[in-house]
C-alpha cells in the first residue's frame, strides 16, 4: 500500500523529507511574529509547531540559517 498525493504533501510539508529553505522562512516569520526578543528551544519548537514543521528534523545549519534570518542579516 503506497501514500497517497495529499498523504505525501504532508509529509514534505512537515519536513520529514528534509527541511528546506521555504521551511525555515516560515519558522523564522513566525518567531518573529512572535514578538519576543530571545529564542531559546521552547520558542523554537512553538514557533515549528505553529507552522506545522517537525522541528526535529532541523540540522544544525538549518538552526544557522534561521539565525542568520531572524538576525536580519
Amino acid at each position: 500500500m503506497g501514500f497517497e498525493g495529499w498523504q505525501l504533501g504532508l509529509i514534505d510539508e512537515a519536513g520529514y523529507n528534509g527541511i528546506c529553505d521555504e521551511h525555515i522562512e516560515r519558522v523564522a516569520r513566525e518567531i518573529k511574529n512572535m514578538g519576543v526578543t530571545y529564542v531559546d528551544n521552547d520558542v523554537f519548537y512553538r514557533a515549528c509547531q505553529n507552522c506545522c514543521i517537525d522541528a526535529d528534523n532541523f540540522t544544525q545549519e538549518d538552526v544557522d540559517k534561521l539565525e542568520f534570518l531572524i538576525n536580519g542579516y
